[in-house]
């Protein structure tokens, strides 16, 4: 009898010894586990504050990316401070797609990890986005597309500038129902805001029977080409021209301004942008109407969307800035 209850106590000894030699494994586990989960997080919140921004301007120089420029630095200087980032740097595009091309292989040498482009042409840009894609950057485009944006890049934030075009169009038509001949001053030819904004031009004016066009000029954005381009064409058509309509302000308001100087105040001229010169002409009744286009809008909210990239979290491909009609009647909410 005696020998069975040594047994017995051996045998449960055993038990416990098991037991309590599987718990402390499990708990060893458990803390393994929890460690390597903490070392995780750590891990992801120091990526975050490592990320190098790329900052790829179309130009410094003109009126509206200088607006757009100012508005990239106020909010990445403030994910600096934040830590959400870790640094940003702008490189000038000089409106030249080559130098675009060649300035995401430097910001790329100097350790850059996150791209903001604004393409100076839609094809000529295109491979900054494909270099990105090939190197796992992620890129936001922004105010313009270029030809591979909706495949390669991470997210396009702009306006539709079709709905530009269109625009400026019916602006034309709702002052001059009569009709007449208008003139088309365009961007730099390759660029998306020059392709589609032309596209939305056609779009009205193609469809009405008392208006013809006398031609599409490539004035690049230059208010100096579109006074010079307007100058020939008041030369040659004189009074039948009743229009000039242009792709951004810059051209707009210098060639009503030339249109102006030369007694033909009554020719229609308006452009997209609404910056800080135009606004003015409209509050003083020298120019009509811009079609203003939120850029500090454009470039904040794609700023806005790189903690959720550096997350990993899902973005919208496409976000789209409604463009506004400026006249006189509203314009003082807009010019400041």
């Amino acid at each position: 009898m005696k020998k069975v209850l040594v047994l017995v106590l051996a045998l449960f000894m055993a038990m416990s010894f098991v037991a309590c030699a599987s718990q402390s494994a499990t708990t060893a586990a458990t803390t393994e586990e929890a460690t390597t989960t903490t070392e995780a997080a750590t891990t992801e919140v120091a990526a975050a504050s490592e990320i190098n921004v790329a900052y790829i301007a179309k130009n410094t120089v003109d009126a509206f990316h200088a607006t757009l420029n100012g508005a990239a630095k106020v909010a990445l200087d403030a994910m600096v401070a934040d830590g959400t980032i870790a640094s940003w740097q702008l490189y000038d595009g000089q409106t030249d797609p080559i130098i675009q091309t060649n300035l995401i292989e430097d910001a790329i040498n100097n350790g850059a990890n996150f791209v903001i482009l604004l393409p100076a042409e839609a094809e000529g840009s295109a491979p900054v986005v494909s270099r990105c894609a090939e190197a796992g950057i992620p890129i936001i485009v922004v105010n313009s597309m270029t030809n591979n944006t909706t495949d390669l890049a991470t997210a396009f934030v702009g306006s539709n500038d079709v709905q530009a075009g269109e625009m400026m169009a019916q602006f034309v038509l709702d002052q001059i129902p009569d009709g007449g001949k208008y003139a088309h001053m365009m961007g730099i030819v390759g660029n998306s805001a020059q392709i589609q904004r032309g596209e939305g031009i056609a779009n009205i004016m193609g469809a009405q029977s008392n208006w013809s066009s006398v031609g599409d000029f490539a004035a690049d954005w230059s208010a100096d080409k579109a006074v010079s381009f307007a100058t020939d064409v008041l030369t040659q058509y004189g009074d039948e021209i009743k229009a000039i309509i242009c792709d951004n302000d810059d051209m707009s308001s210098a060639v009503q301004a030339y249109c102006n100087s030369v007694g033909r105040s009554d020719i229609v001229c308006i452009g997209v942008d609404g910056n800080a010169g135009p606004l003015q002409m409209v509050k003083d009744g020298a120019l009509l109407a811009t079609v203003l286009q939120d850029g500090a809008a454009q470039v904040t909210t794609a700023i806005s969307l790189i903690p959720d990239v550096i997350a990993g979290n899902t973005v919208e491909k496409s976000i789209m800035v409604p463009f506004t009609l400026v006249t006189s009647e509203n314009v003082d909410q807009y010019l400041k």
